[in-house]
């Protein structure tokens, strides 16, 4: 009995997984639409720290902060997909980023529906 129990749940988180994941095509689909819908703004220069600024809150931009101190830490991508921080990131590392935002804002947007 144990071991039926333990089968149907390991069916059922198997499952889950499974769900929660995207279809690849609609992932693909939605971020190639939103890199053409989404306005991108530059940020040349912040007056507070990199750890506490505050994105515009707009989901149809992208904002692209640039760092002019090491302190700021590394390039990298917010966890809302909403900000992409360059700190002398080269042309490719700049290339991942920009496709890593894109990838969690479709995610984000896909969980929604």
């Amino acid at each position: 009995m144990l071991i039926k129990c333990t089968q149907v749940l390991l069916a059922i988180l198997a499952t889950g997984a499974v769900a929660a994941e995207p279809d690849p095509k609609a992932l693909h689909d939605l971020m190639v639409k939103l890199m053409a819908e989404t306005k991108v703004i530059a940020v040349q220069s912040i007056s507070v720290p990199a750890s506490q600024y505050k994105s515009d809150g707009d989901p149809d931009t992208l904002e692209i902060v640039f760092l002019t101190k090491r302190s700021d830490g590394p390039s990298r991508v917010s966890d809302d997909g909403e900000v992409i921080f360059l700190y002398k990131a080269s042309d490719a590392e700049q290339s991942t980023l920009i496709g890593h935002a894109f990838e969690i804002r479709a995610r984000r947007r896909l969980a929604e529906n």
